[in-house]
């Protein structure tokens, strides 16, 4: 149902590492209403459609776009945080204290 280009649409490489700005873009990606669930609803929806076999494929569409963004964001975060140093990396987390719990386990 799926085929993948082994290559993204643009090459975009960071500057250099900014895990602050990856847990940011970590919201867009998997947030409340990130790209991950903008996929798995439309994606859902399709798969389960009665109605008329264009609107089947219009949802099949939007799903596999945002398979798309997501690959695009999770290749931007995976950028930002290599080569940081894990020092940067907790910093960014300790900032909430929600997620720095769900990360480094409670106190």
């Amino acid at each position: 149902m799926f085929y993948h280009i082994k290559e993204l649409q643009y090459e975009a490489k960071p500057s250099k590492p900014d895990p602050l700005y990856a847990k940011k873009l970590q919201e867009v990606l998997g947030g409340q209403y990130g790209e991950i669930s903008v996929m798995m609803q439309y994606l859902f929806q399709g798969f389960n459609c009665r109605a008329d076999q264009k609107y089947k494929d219009l949802l099949h569409d939007i799903g596999t776009e945002e398979i798309g963004h997501v690959e695009m964001l999770a290749t931007m975060i995976a950028r930002l945080l290599d080569n940081a140093p894990v020092k940067e990396q907790e910093e960014a987390y300790q900032s909430d204290p929600a997620l720095a719990a769900v990360m480094g386990g409670m106190k």
